[in-house]
């Protein structure tokens, strides 16, 4: 008896306690509507902001130009081609430059024992040359008459417009490591000047045009008795891809007859002596399209489509006769270091008073300029608990009313100074508390238009009042974001960027933009 007492006496009290705990506890979160205790308000803060204009000459080193290889990460997400011109942003032309793999059992001829008796004579030719490039597109089912329809994913411009591409001959090479450092790894900018060698089209004038029906091409097959064949070839998705035929001499000698040369005895000769490929877009307009470089089956490769004519010694018959002709392909993948090259024209016209440009790529981002000294001193005076701090940008609708053609997301970090004085690019605080409320998506009316960007940096300005060690009042830059921006093990923001859509963002002059200015609100409690 005595113990189920002392139970029930525990228990009591326990109860008792959290009653206690709930009271205090409602009666705090009640000061939102009124309290005894405490206060709440909001406060709204204008701030400043600096266009940052990548690639500009007159911008800082770090800002000159993106980083845009795969050395550190494996594989970009996304390498763009084309020209994206639209008046508000600037005119983008995305190309890019690889290095190539080294498939297996290169030959030109038949090495069988029964070849060198006579028996047996199997005569390579190569038939053609072709860079294949693959879209980014989406199965989306069957029409009609059986066959696969596809929808090509992220066309940006007017892809009515053909736009101008190049094969080049690529002299730079490309290092893994620094040549500076070679213990450290090497990068290679948006902006990295290549040695072109020479032009590998067949066609000097060769153009594109995204086109989700691009599923295959046809090669002449020769055959080494004067006849030819015409062959059908497709991804073995039947997925749609530009394929862009080579001057075949040239290739001939860059290649086919160097195969049994030591020159391509591993991929590292073979990318000594042929530095990779330089694929070039170039015009004033057109599309741009992103390409499925990842290196798997249906990946970007260099094709030399051969036809091996075999031919057997019959019995009795001193002359050889036509056995089979088997076509075959040599596949050199785009693969080892590849880097992504964004030529940057600047904007036809200008932005709007009290508007500034984000846009992705090399093209612009926006330094935010929240608080300073003083702002900060009397912030700290008032003693406030933090509840809550935002930073919202309002799309100017005018000029940007399509969602599909803006940035889906913006990113926000510190341009934070280090020991040396010297800018490094840092998170906030809060991307480390909880990503997901972080915010920088963007949100739309309830008629599907653009609206606004909002981030959550209430840790940070939290942190900012309560003097937490190594929170500085730094300026702040908004970017269009890339995946490479969730954090990692290291504080740094990395210089990545491939996305190259741009929005126009009204700024925080509050007589032109009223309530839809760019502007930090502080959501706050104070002790009476």
């Amino acid at each position: 008896m005595i113990r189920r007492i002392g139970v029930l006496g525990i228990s009591l009290l326990c109860f008792a306690a959290f009653v206690s705990c709930e009271k205090d506890f409602n009666d705090i979160g009640s000061s939102v509507v009124n309290n005894s205790k405490f206060e709440t308000g909001e406060i709204l803060l204008d701030v400043e902001i600096q266009p940052i204009d990548i690639s500009d000459a007159n911008t800082t080193d770090l800002y000159k130009s993106v980083r845009a290889d795969n050395i550190s990460i494996g594989s970009l997400g996304e390498y763009w081609l084309g020209v994206y011109k639209n008046d508000n942003y600037k005119t983008i032309e995305a190309s890019f430059v690889s290095q190539l793999n080294l498939p297996a059992d290169l030959k030109t001829k038949d090495t069988n024992p029964a070849t060198q008796n006579g028996e047996i004579d199997s005569i390579y030719t190569l038939d053609k040359v072709i860079l294949k490039l693959p879209y980014i597109a989406t199965n989306t089912g069957k029409n009609n008459t059986g066959q696969t329809v596809f929808k090509l994913d992220s066309v940006l411009g007017n892809s009515q417009i053909p736009t101008s591409l190049k094969v080049l001959r690529n002299g730079t090479y490309l290092n893994v490591l620094d040549p500076n450092n070679p213990a450290k790894s090497n990068s290679f900018q948006s902006n990295h000047p290549y040695d072109e060698l020479e032009l590998l089209n067949e066609d000097a004038g060769f153009t594109f045009q995204p086109n989700p029906n691009d599923t295959m091409f046809v090669v002449t097959r020769n055959i080494s008795n004067g006849n030819t064949y015409q062959d059908t070839l497709r991804l073995t998705n039947k997925a749609p891809f530009i394929a862009v035929s080579l001057n075949k001499d040239r290739m001939k000698e860059l290649f086919w007859d160097e195969f049994k040369n030591e020159t391509f005895n591993s991929s590292e000769a073979l990318n000594n002596y042929f530095r990779g490929l330089i694929v070039k877009a170039e015009g004033n307009d057109g599309a741009m399209i992103p390409l499925n470089l990842t290196g798997n089956a249906t990946s970007a490769s260099l094709d030399f489509h051969y036809t091996i004519t075999t031919f057997q010694k019959e019995d009795g018959k001193a002359t050889l006769t036509l056995k089979d002709t088997l076509p075959n392909t040599y596949s050199f993948p785009l693969s080892g270091v590849r880097n992504s090259i964004y030529k940057m024209t600047p904007t036809t016209k200008s932005i709007p008073a009290n508007n500034f440009h984000v846009q992705g790529t090399a093209g612009s981002m926006a330094r935010i300029k929240i608080l300073d000294n003083t702002k900060l001193q009397n912030l700290r005076a008032n003693n406030w608990l933090v509840n809550d701090a935002s930073l919202s940008f309002h799309v100017n609708p005018t000029i940007n009313n399509d969602k599909n053609l803006i940035p889906q997301k913006l990113f926000l970090y510190q341009e934070k100074k280090n020991d040396s004085g010297e800018i490094s690019p840092t998170h906030i605080s809060d991307v480390y508390v909880d990503l997901t409320t972080f915010g920088g998506a963007l949100e739309t009316t309830e008629d599907n238009i653009p609206e606004k960007y909002t981030f959550r940096i209430t840790n940070y300005i939290s942190n900012l009042l309560n003097r937490v060690e190594n929170t500085t009042i730094d300026p702040l830059v908004l970017k269009v974001y890339n995946t490479t921006d969730i954090p990692t093990s290291t504080t740094l923001v990395d210089t990545y960027n491939w996305n190259p859509r741009g929005v126009t963002l009204l700024d925080g002059n509050k007589t032109n933009n009223g309530t839809k200015r760019a502007v930090l609100k502080i959501s706050y409690s104070k002790e009476k």
